[in-house]
């Protein structure tokens, strides 16, 4: 009975997860279609930098752990500090740059995503969320075409990794959509770094 019960537990979440990646799919297929055509421009609302984080943080958390990986926050900025954002498309971006740390870095000794978040001075105030894994990083390859739309490199293709290549092409638009953008961090010694840059308020 204990084994019957355990692959029934196991049997569900099986469905559950793959449910979740197929809605993931779908949610940024309809959202790409919706910029296509020419969708109402964002609405960026003034928030502060942690609140923004708290509204995303247990989705993202949730998404992690569906591939026994752990995310780890970290505010590197005061609790005055604020952006101009659209919670949705932040939301959407960050999940798209976790679920990506999922399939990529899933394998790696540390199972560790960091969620890094900053505020840059300069004559561009920022604030930056850095999304950074400790997986084998990207092949020349994949980092050529990282931002165009329905590109996976022969590597992804020949892993059968999930997806149809949108989630980053999406998630640029997004980010630029709002005042800001999406770039990876070539500098990072190990694994993959992309920095999500908004507009501070």
């Amino acid at each position: 009975m204990v084994t019957d019960e355990k692959k029934r537990h196991s049997y569900v979440r099986t469905l559950c997860n793959e449910a979740d990646r197929l809605s993931h799919l779908v949610e940024n297929v309809l959202a790409y279609a919706r910029l296509e055509r020419g969708r109402p421009p964002a609405r960026p609302e003034t928030i502060r930098a942690r609140d923004l984080v708290e509204r995303v943080r247990d989705r993202l958390a949730r998404r992690a752990q569906r591939d026994g990986m752990e995310l780890v926050v970290e505010m590197g900025c005061g609790d005055a500090v604020a952006a101009r954002a659209d919670c949705s498309a932040v939301e959407q971006i960050l999940l798209n740059l976790v679920d990506n740390a999922c399939k990529y870095a899933g394998g790696a000794g540390d199972r560790r995503i960091h969620l890094d978040v900053s505020a840059r001075p300069g004559p561009r105030q920022q604030l930056e969320l850095r999304v950074r894994d400790h997986g084998p990083g990207l092949s020349a390859d994949a980092r050529r075409r990282l931002f165009e739309p329905f590109s996976k490199s022969a590597q992804d293709a020949a892993r059968s990794k999930p997806g149809v290549g949108l989630g980053l092409a999406l998630s640029r638009r997004l980010a630029r959509d709002m005042g800001g953008d999406l770039w990876l961090d070539d500098r990072v010694p190990d694994g993959a770094c992309f920095v999500l840059s908004l507009p501070l308020s």
